[in-house]
């Protein structure tokens, strides 16, 4: 995408929208005109004794290329019209029609935009100033450091449930662990394991969500990322082929998590750390049994730094379930976890995996240095949005203005549903704007992360 000058002078309208000092005003009719075929289209009809001329200019937004066509009678804005067919249309479809007037009004570049999309309103700005031809001193760009907020304090709670999660590397060098447990006190409650590992696309297996999407452009040719859980028949036929094994990979990781069950953190990593191990989990085969114990140990861990509930039922009845969906667009898929008491979600855990240009300062999955970069597309490699918080708010901050850190938001989320019945989540969730119904999120796919929460208490 071409860059203007406009940019420098602060295009960007931040978290308020507000457009920064130094921008300049639509330009004349004449110097419209001056423009080269390549920055403008120009049509001129004559009507009477007043010309009309139509100016075209194109940016990209928030999902694609979004095109703003402007009616000039001389030197004033009379008609504008906005085309993005890829911007997400309850959001910056949706602000079109007032960015669309705020242009006319203005009389050009000048406007407030729209909250809460806010990388579609620099789109259109931008590509209402390549329309108009604004030719304007390329200087270096003075940027803002944006200060995003800190995740809320952690209130320590007695007797109070937490939940965790840790990616690990349980198993070898082709795969990535995702653990989860929830503790009271030191004393694991529940806990639950899955497996992540690309497999030739050729086979009958299912891919994470979004492998249909952009998220596949990750891959690498003829590879899918899977979960070995949902591919438990797929995978546990393999390990029968290869190792003769006679237990299926999600009855294995089943009785894992039971034996961790009711054992202090300390407990199960000495357990995991003995020769044992395997042996002392029954109905457990693999060989790499002290891994996955290992896993929910860090898991465990992780979860002493999180915000705790209240809870004085049973906690012999409480059920723990993790799925994968999609909540926030095409380019990426989502984990939520669910501690469920009969229909009230007592606990639950987001995050989101993205592929990220492997230039960048991420952190990868783990075994992202091995074989399992087999299965990335070159130049990519799969990252964890709350391992990587501080480069993602960062993206988040100067491509939307965002001053709520994606971790952060994550746990806003997370808070506001602990404790409701699936019923009510589910109406916040349906409602014409959950986003501003809970306090310390702004993350315009709310309702998203929320659904994907439900499904998983559903489960």
């Amino acid at each position: 995408m071409k860059k203007f000058a406009a940019a420098t002078l602060c295009v960007c309208l931040g978290a308020s929208l507000t457009a920064c000092g130094g921008n300049q005003t639509a330009a004349p009719a004449t110097q419209a005109a001056e423009t080269t075929a390549a920055e403008t289209t120009a049509a001129e009809t004559t009507t009477g004794a007043a010309s009309s001329e139509t100016l075209t200019g194109s940016a990209e937004g928030f999902g694609g290329e979004v095109t703003v066509t402007l009616t000039m009678d001389g030197d004033k804005v009379t008609a504008c019209s906005i085309k993005g067919d890829d911007e997400t249309p309850d959001i910056g479809g949706k602000a079109f029609a007032d960015l669309e007037k705020q242009i006319v009004d203005a009389n050009g570049i000048e406007i407030d935009g729209v909250s809460g999309a806010t990388v579609t309103s620099n789109a259109v700005k931008e590509a209402a100033a390549q329309a108009l031809g604004l030719e304007m001193e390329e200087t270096e760009a003075e940027t803002k450091e944006t200060e995003t907020a800190a995740p809320a304090a952690i209130v320590e709670i007695d007797g109070g449930l937490q939940i965790g999660q840790a990616y690990t590397a349980a198993h070898g060098t082709k795969c990535f662990t995702q653990a989860v447990a929830v503790v009271q006190d030191d004393v694991i409650i529940a806990a639950y394991l899955d497996e992540y590992q690309f497999i030739d696309s050729s086979e009958d297996v299912t891919g994470v969500p979004n492998s249909d999407s952009d998220f596949a452009e990750g891959y690498a040719e003829g590879q899918v990322l899977c979960s070995k859980r949902e591919n438990a028949k797929y995978y546990s036929a393999l390990m029968a082929d290869h190792g003769g094994s006679t237990v299926a990979i999600d009855t294995n990781f089943d009785a894992i998590q039971s034996f961790a069950v009711g054992k202090t953190i300390d407990e199960l990593a000495k357990t995991a750390e003995s020769d044992g191990a395997v042996d002392a989990v029954s109905g457990a085969t693999l060989a790499d049994t002290a891994g996955y114990l290992n896993a929910i140990a860090e898991a465990a861990k992780a979860a002493k730094n999180t915000q705790a509930v209240e809870f004085n039922g049973d906690s012999s009845a409480l059920e723990l379930n993790v799925i994968n969906g999609a909540a926030h667009g095409t380019k990426c898929f989502t984990t939520a976890a669910a501690l469920t008491d009969g229909d009230i979600i007592v606990l639950s855990y987001i995050d989101e995996f993205q592929f990220i240009d492997s230039s960048a300062d991420v952190t990868g999955v783990p075994n992202s240095d091995a074989d399992f970069a087999e299965g990335y597309a070159e130049g990519k490699v799969l990252c964890s949005k709350r391992v990587n918080t501080d480069y993602y708010s960062k993206n988040m901050a100067e491509k939307g203005g965002s001053t709520i850190a994606i971790d952060a938001n994550y746990d806003a989320i997370q808070n506001h549903i602990n404790g409701m019945n699936v019923k009510d989540a589910a109406d916040l969730a349906a409602g014409e704007n959950p986003v501003d119904a809970i306090s310390g999120a702004t993350l315009a796919d709310t309702a998203g992360y929320l659904n994907v929460v439900i499904e998983a208490a559903k489960k």
